[in-house]
């Protein structure tokens, strides 16, 4: 048996986990994508034919409490 060799096993490790969280994240990250593209897309078609509401305050009227 040879000598343990730290740098080697943490390059190993890193390796591993690395490869492990890619393959975990990448369909959540996909679906983020696809999920922020209709986001843009519903508020672009809100945006495009709701106007922002008007909001009167009565004159003399005080602060809420």
């Amino acid at each position: 048996m040879g000598t343990f060799n730290g740098q080697e096993f943490g390059k190993e490790v890193v390796a591993i986990v690395t490869d492990y969280l890619e393959r975990t994240l990448a369909p959540m990250a996909a679906r983020i994508e696809q999920l922020e593209s209709r986001l843009l897309l519903v508020e672009g078609q809100v945006g495009a034919t709701k106007a922002k509401p008007t909001i009167r305050i009565a004159a003399g009227s005080g602060p809420a409490t």
